[in-house]
């Protein structure tokens, strides 16, 4: 049975400034220094022009890897491999312990980082035919900005984990310019989530707080949310107020936080499914 539930006295809608307010940003902090090295985990939901497939693949890392489902045969296969420009090379593993000895599929192709269209071929041992297949964004949106990222903060045995992320530049990739600063804020500086959190075709940035002596072991998390009326991202306090990582299930349209906290996003609507 699925419950409707009011996150924290709030509707859960898309592109709304509802489901993600801007907060108060504190005066900036001259001291910031240039932050490398901070890997960009980018989730990309993609389904088969036919419908039969659905992808979610994390790519332009040095370990891309991702999960195929087949909605015709009702099955999953994992994959990882690796990736040379735009060209993508992968093989499906054993989901428990990751051996690249189990392989039976191969899936490789050519992504367009910018537009997310992908032309891959899917092969496997049990056929010599390969499958053409042709993938597009799962949820399309209009005007989708191409982005990079700048990172910035502070360093030193008096931050979390040697250093940590203050700031984020969102710098346009068409003209280099910086379209806005996030800001207050401590958050881990090894890695950031973009991922489309809320199923609407524009990708969100996920920061681990680590402000107030928290781990990343805590699972707590920072939500910047792009809204496509006003062109920025706003940052979402009714999410931070969940516990957990948002493992996104786009081909069901759902949100598992983990711990028993599933949710189904159905008409802008946040409703957490019962166990």
């Amino acid at each position: 049975m699925i419950k409707k539930t009011l996150l924290c006295l709030a509707v859960f809608t898309f592109s709304t400034i509802s489901f993600a307010e801007s907060p108060p940003v504190p005066a900036e902090n001259t001291q910031l220094k240039s932050i490398g090295s901070v890997r960009v985990s980018m989730q990309r939901m993609l389904r088969s022009t036919d419908g039969r497939y659905f992808l979610d693949l994390y790519a332009g890392i040095w370990n891309p890897h991702g999960v195929l489902k087949d909605l015709a045969e009702n099955k999953s296969i994992a994959f990882k491999g690796s990736q040379k420009g735009d060209q993508l090379k992968l093989k499906s593993v054993s989901v428990d312990s990751m051996d690249g000895a189990a392989a039976t599929y191969e899936l490789s192709g050519k992504l367009d980082a910018n537009t997310g269209l992908m032309t891959a071929e899917l092969l496997s041992s049990d056929s010599d035919d390969k499958a053409a297949i042709h993938f597009e964004p799962a949820f399309k949106a209009v005007d989708k900005p191409v982005i990079v990222f700048k990172f910035y903060g502070a360093e030193g045995e008096g931050q979390p984990y040697g250093k940590a992320l203050k700031r984020v530049d969102i710098v346009n990739k068409s003209n280099n310019m910086v379209m806005q600063s996030l800001s207050g804020f401590t958050a881990y500086a090894g890695s950031i989530g973009f991922l489309d959190i809320n199923f609407d075709g524009y990708y969100d940035v996920v920061l681990a707080d680590v402000s107030a002596n928290r781990k990343v072991e805590d699972k707590r998390f920072i939500y910047w949310m792009y809204n496509p009326k006003t062109k920025l991202f706003q940052r979402s306090s009714q999410l931070e107020n969940i516990t957990g990582f948002p493992a996104l299930h786009g081909d069901r349209q759902q949100i598992d936080f983990g711990n028993g906290q599933r949710y189904q996003v159905t008409n802008g609507l946040l409703n957490k499914i019962a166990e």
